[in-house]
C-alpha cells in the first residue's frame, strides 16, 4: 500500500502508524530475517526482494478483492510460482473465513487520531462469531511485536473515530506464509502492554523531529 498523507483537523501532516514504529527500528527484523534467511540458501536478497514483495502483494490483493466484491487478476507478465503461492494463501482465507460467521464493517478505512496525533488505515474491521474484530492479514515468516504494536494502534484510532462500534471481540491476525502458503491464525484479547510500547515510540518519533545536532 502506498504511504498515505494524513492530516489532522488543522490540516497539518502527520505520521502513520507504520512510520512511528519503523523510526525506532521495530519492524525490521522481519527484513533483517529474511535477508540472512536468503544468504543461507545462497541466494542474493538483492535479486530476490522484489519478487518476495510482490509474492506478498499479490495474496493481500486477492484477499482485499474477495472482500470488496470484486475479482483480482494478477498480471500476466508475473512469475507463476509466485501467483501460485499467492492463490493457495487466498484459498486458505476462504476456508476459514467460510468457518466463522464473518461480516464486514470497514475495509482500508484512513483514520486521524486528534488525540494522539497520527494516521492509521487497518485492514479491516468485521464482525467474527458475532462480535467486532480487529482483522489484519499480513504475508510473513513470522510474527513479530512490530504487528502488535501496529494492530494495537489501529484499535485505538478505530474507537475513537468510531465510538459507536468498539472492538470487543478482540484482535485477529491473519498470517501467510511467504514459501508454503500456510496460514496461521493469532488473535489477542487485550493489547494493553502493545498500546504502552507504541506511546513510547510515539513521543520518541515526536522528539527526534525537535532535537537538532
Amino acid at each position: 500500500m502506498a504511504t498515505i498523507p494524513y492530516k489532522n483537523a488543522a490540516g497539518k501532516r502527520i505520521a502513520g502508524v507504520t512510520t512511528i514504529i519503523g523510526n525506532i527500528g521495530w519492524g525490521r527484523e522481519q527484513l533483517m530475517y529474511w535477508a540472512w534467511n536468503e544468504g543461507i540458501e545462497g541466494r542474493n536478497y538483492r535479486d530476490t526482494k522484489q519478487e518476495a514483495a510482490d509474492s506478498g502483494t499479490i495474496a493481500h490483493s486477492f484477499i482485499e478483492a474477495h472482500l470488496r466484491g470484486k475479482e483480482y487478476v494478477p498480471s500476466l507478465d508475473i512469475n507463476p510460482d509466485i501467483v501460485s503461492k499467492a492463490e493457495k494463501a487466498f484459498q486458505n482465507f476462504l476456508h476459514w473465513k467460510s468457518m466463522v460467521d464473518f461480516r464486514i464493517l470497514s475495509l482500508e478505512e484512513h483514520l486521524v487520531s486528534e488525540r494522539y496525533q497520527y494516521g492509521a488505515t487497518p485492514d479491516c474491521i468485521a464482525v467474527i462469531n458475532g462480535k467486532n474484530c480487529l482483522f489484519d492479514w499480513k504475508a510473513s515468516n513470522g510474527i513479530y511485536e512490530s504487528y502488535l504494536i501496529q494492530v494495537s494502534a489501529y484499535k485505538v484510532v478505530w474507537e475513537e473515530v468510531h465510538s459507536d462500534i468498539l472492538i470487543d471481540g478482540g484482535h485477529y491476525l491473519y498470517r501467510m506464509d511467504k514459501e508454503s502458503a500456510a496460514w496461521t491464525l493469532h488473535y489477542w484479547e487485550d493489547l494493553s502492554l502493545a498500546w504502552e510500547a507504541f506511546l513510547c515510540a510515539k513521543k520518541l518519533h515526536d522528539l527526534k523531529k525537535l532535537i537538532k545536532p
